[in-house]
This record gives structure tokens, sequence and C-alpha cells, in this order.
């Protein structure tokens, strides 16, 4: 129901020319596409979309066609919220009639809308490649706001999948469209989702600065529904901040919006929110009363719609599970957390996944059930390694579009500058000859300034790609920065019909390190394993820390019999390692490595030295196995 919603709310589409002389119903047609445009028609349930639909065909001018497929567009959209399926066939029918084929608009909507019915039914293969092809055919039609849907509909799809850069990434470009095109309504959302991205990657501040933005500049005064949006996500602010009281009294705000206007459903959804707010303030004997409360209102709405489930249907049943736990009774819990993984499951969302292992291990082991409960506890610590790891990576990969978008902005203006000053500079001359050698004597300082600001930039570019090329703990190269030098050296071996080989090095017992004498010392084993191997290494040959406790070492030019003999070395000068403030730690590390073949990809030389790795880990550690 929530991407349908999305696609109601962003439905705005193209405004086709009418011609020097239109019949009142052609007028009173494209008024309604203005207001569609415009975003001044919004639709929050079936039939306002319905009731606009058949206005919209009542007005449709007979042997119309550019108006007709208008309609037909719309009508994907519109018509068959309540059955995806049907939606789907709709769309398909267009997108293969070769009659369309020529009007790459046309077609892009017709994606974007079956795209949008995909995401209903989880195809999210299918969903994405429609999306691909829907913003090459509105790329190709030139169509500005069929770009910014595309492209806010491509951000949707990255935010649940977790990669929340990505998402903000199209849905800043999106916002820049959006604003171009005039579209109130669409800049609106654009600010609403790229804050909702921020609240997800933990950046708070950011995230209340383009709420504020949303709600003061283009949030209508009567529009209940962006409303309480804007409210629920400042709420889930506050209560990811800890400050559970605030988080409390915006929801109660949402909360009787909803029942202000009658909306049962999404009032139940808030009372769900409202319960994990209660159990993040471990008042486990109100939750109890919330849930029962919850249900009740359930059970009234399910006698009018039995297949009704609440919109956050997953989290209500680990909210109830945590509660029940809590409230010492567990075998109520253990159905409500299992119903939970279940859900999960399909979902693939690593972070609330994270949740359920956290409470769940929690109530494992308040039964007495440890096993279990440590179980749960490894697989919730390896969660949250996934999501520190993605969070880098979201976090560099907005770094380097922020910066090429900055550097994109200061060539336009510099651009600009020069453009206005040539313009300057034709006007003095044609006033007066005495002003030409003042307009060139201020072009030299002018340029003389300008390359001095190309220099800074030179030095900050290349500051910054050693940032983002480089592990900040370890100081060697991070994952992005090795597996391109293997690209490299790869290329170089077949140019030149050389051999390479490639080791994987995996610091051994290292969680148990961590667990021994703590982070602190992790990260300086971290620091001194990669020192150590580092000035092992010969000139030629290049390290990166992959990730957690492994790295992997190129070895250009260099055959098996050669890289065993190096690796016996680095694994050597990881052995004499010793830390003066933690005297009983020894450190030790297993190697797995491999010749690569001359027409293997680099993914399978990876693979193959892998294998070796888990070879030597196998047989006791502290050794070099080749593969």
């Amino acid at each position: 129901m929530r991407q349908i919603a999305r696609a109601l709310l962003g439905a705005v589409l193209w405004f086709g020319s009418c011609g020097a002389a239109v019949a009142a119903g052609a007028a009173a047609f494209d008024e309604l596409v203005r207001q569609l445009e415009h975003g001044e028609q919004v639709f929050y349930d079936a039939k306002a979309a319905t009731v606009f639909l058949k206005q919209l065909k009542q007005q449709l001018p007979p042997n119309d066609e550019p108006r007709l497929r208008r309609y037909q567009r719309e009508a994907c959209f519109l018509e068959f919220s309540e059955d995806p399926r049907a939606g789907i066939v709709y769309a398909e029918r267009f997108i293969s009639d070769p009659a369309y084929s020529a009007d790459h608009l046309t077609l892009s909507y017709f994606y974007l809308c079956r795209a949008a019915f995909l995401a209903v039914s989880n195809d999210t293969a299918r969903q994405e490649a429609d999306l691909s092809q829907a913003l090459a055919l509105a790329n190709s039609s030139e169509d500005a706001l069929a770009q910014a849907n595309v492209l806010s509909a491509q951000a949707d799809l990255h935010s649940t999948r977790g990669e929340h850069a990505e998402a903000l990434i199209r849905l800043f470009k999106a916002y820049e469209l959006f604003q171009k095109t005039g579209n109130r309504q669409g800049v609106g959302l654009s600010l609403e989702n790229i804050a909702s991205a921020f609240r997800r990657m933990a950046e708070y501040d950011k995230a209340l600065e383009y709420l504020e933005t949303s709600e003061r500049e283009y949030l209508a005064p009567n529009d209940s529904y962006r409303q309480a949006f804007v409210l629920l996500q400042k709420a889930f602010i506050f209560a990811e901040m800890g400050k559970t009281p605030q988080a409390r009294a915006v929801l109660q705000q949402v909360q009787k919006i909803y029942q202000d206007i009658d909306d049962q459903r999404y009032a139940v959804a808030v009372a769900i929110e409202l319960l994990w707010i209660s159990n993040l303030e471990q008042k486990f004997t109100q939750s109890l009363e919330l849930i029962a409360a919850i249900e009740q209102q359930i059970r009234h709405i399910q006698r009018k719609d039995p297949t009704f489930l609440p919109y956050n249907n997953t989290l209500y049943q680990l909210y109830q599970a945590e509660a029940l736990a809590e409230t010492g009774q567990p075998a109520l819990a253990a159905v409500k957390f299992a119903a939970a993984d279940s859900l999960l499951a399909q979902e693939n969302n690593p972070r609330y996944m994270l949740m359920l292992r956290q409470a769940w291990s929690r109530a494992e082991a308040k039964a007495g059930r440890f096993e279990r409960a440590y179980q749960l506890l490894t697989e919730a610590v390896a969660l949250q390694e996934q999501l520190n790891s993605q969070a880098k990576q979201q976090r560099e990969a907005l770094l380097r579009f922020q910066f090429d978008s900055e550097l994109q902005s200061q060539k336009n203006s510099q651009l600009q500058a020069e453009n206005r000053l040539t313009g300057q500079q034709v006007a003095v001359l044609e006033a007066a000859q005495r002003w030409q050698y003042i307009a060139i004597g201020l072009f030299v300082v002018l340029a003389l300034v300008a390359l001095f600001y190309a220099i800074s930039q030179i030095q900050r570019n290349r500051r910054l790609h050693k940032l983002a090329m480089t592990d900040e703990l370890t100081q060697v190269g991070n994952r992005r920065a090795i597996l391109a030098q293997c690209h490299r050296v790869m290329q170089q071996a077949s140019h030149s019909q050389q051999v390479w080989s490639l080791l994987i090095v995996d610091i051994d017992h290292f969680k148990q390190c961590n667990d021994v004498y703590g982070h602190d010392a992790g990260d300086e084993v971290l620091r001194s394993v990669a020192q150590a191997m580092q000035a092992v290494l010969r000139g030629q040959d290049r390290i990166g820390r992959s990730g957690g406790e492994e790295f992997l070492v190129v070895l250009p030019d260099t055959t098996e019999l050669q890289a065993t003999a190096l690796a016996e070395q680095l694994r050597q000068a990881v052995a004499a390692l010793r830390f003066s403030n933690y005297p009983d730690l020894h450190i030790s590390i297993s190697i797995g490595l491999t010749q690569a073949g001359r027409h293997e990809q680099v993914r399978e030389v990876i693979t193959r030295a892998d294998s070796a790795l888990y070879q030597a880990k196998n047989r006791g550690r502290n050794q070099v196995v080749s593969c």
C-alpha cells in the first residue's frame, strides 16, 4: 500500500500542447492536467483517485490521440491502486504496442507505472529493470518532470534496500528537476524523503533541517497527510536520539491528525510506534495495555476488511515480543519473535533484523537459554558490522557526489562569470576605446585569481581522493582501492604476459582479542599488523584492508613460489609483534595465496585465495597455504 500511495502522491505527468484554438472540453481536460502537474491534485485513497479519473475521462475530446495517451497514463497510476496485477497487465499492453515505440515520454511513464505495481509484488529485480528503462526513455524525451518522477521512484527502491546514499543522490537530482518545473508538491516530497534518508544515516541535524524547510515553505495548511508524515519523521528522529518524551508528544499529535480525518488504519500504525516508545522507556506494563488497545482497533477494522493488517505489522510483532518477554511471558514472546523473523526474512531489511536479533537474544538469556541467546547475539554482531560497513561506504559515496556537485557548480559559476566579463568588455569597447586597457588589466588579475583557485582545487581534489581511497584506521588502502589495484595489475599482466599473485591475510582470533582486551587493543593490533606487513612488502606491492580483520595483498610480476616466500616473511613479521600496553597479547595471521591465471577475472582469483585461507584456518591457523 505504501508504494501505491507514493505513486499516487507523485502522479504529476506531462502537459501536452493543445494548439491555438481548443474546444471547451479540451481546455477543461488541460486544466485538470495542469492541476496534476503543479501538485494541486493529491490522492490519498482509491476513491478520490477514481473520482478525478472519471472527471478527466468526461473532458477527454474525441479523436484526440495526444490527450488520449495522456489519459491512459493517468489511468495506469490511478485506476489500479487496489489491484496491482491488473495494473501490471494494463501497463504491459502499451509497452508492447508498436504504435507507442517512438513515444519515449509515454513509454517512460508506463514503465514507471509497471515498476510501482511490481514493488507491491516484491519483484524488485523487474522493478529495478523497469525504472532503468523508464529513466533512459525520460532522458531521451528530455522531459524534466518525467526524469524527476523516475529518479524519485529509484530513490525509494534504494531506500528500501538500505542504500541511503544512493537514494540521496537521486533525491537531490529529483529536487532540482522539480524546482526547474515549478512542481511544489514534488519539491516538498523530495525534501521530506531527503530528510528520511538522512535520518536513516543518523544525520539527525540535517534531517530536521530539511523537514523544517518543507514544513515552512511547501506544506499546505490543509494537507493533513503530509503534516502527519513530517511530524512522524520528527518523532523517529527524537526517538533515535534518545529523546523519547519529545517523540511520544509528537506521535500523539500525529495520532490526533489521523483521528480527526478518521483514518483508522494510519492511526493503528501510529499506535504501534507509541508501543515502540513505551518499550524504549522500558515501561513494559504500559506496553501490554497499548497492545490490548491496538488489538481492539485491529479487530474493529477487520470487521469491515478481514484482510487488514497494520502497515508496520512486522515491527508490531517485534514490539509485542519484546514486551511479552520482559513481562515474564516467554512462550508467547517466542511466537511473536518467530513471526517477526519470518516477515523480515521476506523484506531483507538488515536494520530491522538487527533490532530483532538484539531483543530476541535478551529474551532468550532472560529465559535461561544461553546457547540460543549467544547464537542470536553473534548474528546481531555480524549484522551490526554489516551495517557499519554499509554506512561507511554510503558516506563515502555521498561525499564523492557532493564533491562532484560542488565542483560542477563552481565550474558553472566560473563560466557565467567569464561570459559576463566578455559582455562587459564588448560594452566598454563600444563606449570608449580607452577602457580597453583597464578591461585587459582586470582580465589579467582575474586570470591570476582563477589560476590560484584552480591550483587550490586540484590540491583539494587530491586530498579528497586520498581520503576516499584510504582506510582511516590503518592508513593503508581501503577495499575500493585494493580492488582497483587488482584490476590494474591484472590488465598489466595480460598485456605484458607476466604473472601476478594475490594474498588474503586474516588476523587469527581477532574477535577474541577484542572481547578480552577491548576495542582499543583491537585497533592497535590492526594498525601494527598493517605497518609490519607494509615494512616487509616490496616497492611494487600493494596492501589494502578489505574489511574487519582481513587484508588483501597484490604482488605484481610474482610467481606462486615467490609469493609463498614473501607470505612467510609477512607471517613471521606479525608473529614477532609485541604490544607494550598488552604484554600478554600475541598475534598471528593466516594467509591464503594463489597465482592468477592468464585469463582469470579478479573475482575468480579472490575466490581461490579465499579458499586457501579457509584451508589455513582449518589446519590450525598461523600458516601459509597456497591454492
